[in-house]
């Protein structure tokens, strides 16, 4: 496949302390003003970070500027519990398999464990120096990876939070890093805009990607782990080739730094957000735009499909998560209470 490039059609008090992404100025700045969406996931008393989705599709995690993690219910779109552990910005929340507990990341250099059934945390991790940005977790729900502004990727043994290895080779900040469906491969991307691939059980580096103009801000990839996409503060998102170690794609549209990307589960659509405050859907056969959905006031920081891909989620710096109908590019109604 040939590569292209295409163009496209408040908190309270000292929870505002903590630094916790490097496109933090720009989230900060007023976006696109435009008509609310209908369903809000409201609660939250600063920038939405991190936004994940459950593999039944019923719930949502999100983790804030605020210090706190909240589970959501997705389908009466209400708070369940909020996670409050950190002490500084929770930068990243994901679903362990199964959907009974889960890990998060903070800009206090820790993970926790949590068990959502009673809401209790089960353990931290230390290791980082300063903010962790990002975490994932292996397939079989055993191991976690972490990246930090302290320019290493860590791996950790969920079970018993032991610290496995450490990874190092990014010369700037890690701000983003994904396992691959088979959990032999790490990808990870940061500051020095680098993408590049480790084996997850030794560790070793493998290849380094480059083409992006400057740091990247986010990462994502595709359900068979053989496609990565980037998100970059040179305003575009690219598509990668893993096995083949290479560029497919530059998606031009954005308005300024594009922060999130997220894959469909067919693997053929992609969303992004990003300073703009607008998320917009591609598809990446061609890629070319399919939908650009406004509703959120300041940026977006993190995206995600619903497992049946037919609702997107988009988390922003206006403190609130909107759902959208793909298909129509239009709010999900709020359901009745």
């Amino acid at each position: 496949m040939a590569k292209r490039q295409t163009t496209a059609p408040s908190p309270a008090g000292a929870r505002r302390r903590a630094g916790c992404g490097a496109a933090l100025a720009a989230a900060l700045c007023p976006g696109w003003w435009a008509v609310p969406a209908a369903a809000d996931l409201l609660g939250h008393a600063g920038i939405v970070m991190s936004v994940a989705v459950s593999g039944d599709g019923s719930q949502a995690l999100t983790a804030s500027f605020d210090y706190s993690v909240r589970l959501w219910d997705l389908g009466k779109q209400r708070e369940l519990r909020e996670l409050n552990e950190h002490f500084a910005a929770a930068s990243c929340a994901r679903f362990l398999p199964g959907g009974h507990q889960a890990i998060s990341a903070s800009a206090d250099g820790t993970l926790i464990l949590w068990d959502l059934d009673s809401g209790k945390p089960l353990r931290q991790l230390k290791g980082h120096v300063g903010n962790v940005a990002a975490v994932a977790v292996a397939p079989d729900g055993r191991v976690a990876a972490s990246a930090g502004w302290d320019h290493t990727i860590r791996l950790w043994s969920l079970p018993d939070g032991a610290a496995l290895r450490t990874l190092e080779g990014h010369t700037g900040n890690v701000n983003a890093v994904a396992f691959t469906t088979d959990g032999r491969r790490l990808v990870s991307a940061g500051y020095d805009g680098s993408v590049r691939l480790w084996d997850a059980a030794s560790g070793k580096p493998g290849a380094v990607l480059r083409g992006h103009d400057f740091g990247i801000n986010g990462l994502a990839l595709s359900p068979d782990g053989r496609r990565a996409l980037t998100a970059g503060v040179d305003a575009t998102v690219r598509l990668w080739d893993l096995d083949r170690e290479r560029e497919l794609a530059t998606l031009l549209g954005h308005d300024g730094f594009v922060i999130a990307v997220a894959f469909s589960p067919d693997g053929r659509r992609a969303l992004s957000g990003g300073r703009d405050a607008r998320l917009r859907l591609w598809d990446l056969d061609n890629g070319r735009v399919m939908q650009v959905m406004t509703g959120h006031t300041k940026a977006i920081w993190s995206v995600a499909f619903t497992p049946d891909g037919r609702t997107a989620l988009s988390a922003s710096a206006d403190e609130t998560v909107k759902l959208w109908d793909v298909e129509t590019g239009q709010p999900v109604p709020t359901p009745p209470q």
